[in-house]
């Protein structure tokens, strides 16, 4: 089965991805574009900052998948959970629950054996730092106020905000941050980089 799927250097195939697919470029540019909350922010909010807002919340040895976390959204979007929602709602909960769960975990792989890293997604460290995120989020770009019962929790919220307030909006400024978190664990050794065998196919144009 082939899954026809278009970007801007051609039709690539969701059935039979490649490490080419799965560059830095490629996914530092795509996270980007992609707002958070579907885009009701007060202001743009991308994937990618969000990822490198994780990655700064999470235990040290989960980093390197942390900027990774939500690599898969790139070929299947930011679902957001009202929208999970309204899809079990419109069949059946099982069902709709188990696709989203299986397509990530199968991007995850995919992409995690492409990068030479451990899939973490379903760490409770990283989960808990992903959940924090949200939380912060939700209060700077929708006006949310969380009810946070422990000291822990109110630390870490506290110290989300103030990473939000210095990373990047602007979707060029947070996809260049996103590659250089990327590069800065390749450099170190703790993931590799899936190159493109052809140059045009990196994705850096402004």
């Amino acid at each position: 089965m082939t899954i026809p799927f278009w970007t801007r250097s051609g039709t690539i195939d969701l059935e039979n991805l490649t490490p080419e697919n799965l560059t830095a470029e490629v996914i530092g540019d795509t996270l980007a574009k992609i707002n958070r909350f579907g885009g009701r922010t007060s202001r743009p909010w991308s994937v990618a900052a969000h990822s490198v807002l994780v990655e700064y919340l999470a235990p040290p040895d989960l980093r390197p998948w942390a900027i990774l976390h939500d690599a898969h959204e790139i070929f299947i979007g930011d679902l957001t959970e009202p929208g999970v929602e309204f899809l079990c709602l419109c069949g059946t909960r099982p069902a709709v629950e188990n696709a989203v769960a299986n397509a990530k975990a199968r991007l995850d792989r995919i992409i995690g054996s492409a990068w030479g890293v451990a899939v973490r997604s379903q760490n409770q460290d990283l989960r808990r730092a992903d959940y924090i995120a949200l939380l912060a989020e939700a209060n700077v770009f929708l006006g949310t106020r969380p009810e946070l019962t422990s000291a822990a929790d109110r630390d870490d919220f506290d110290r989300a905000l103030t990473l939000i307030a210095d990373l990047p909006c602007h979707w060029q400024e947070a996809r260049a941050l996103w590659i250089s978190r990327a590069e800065h664990y390749a450099s170190l050794g703790l993931l590799a980089l899936p190159k493109a065998t052809d140059p045009s196919s990196a994705v850096l144009a402004g």
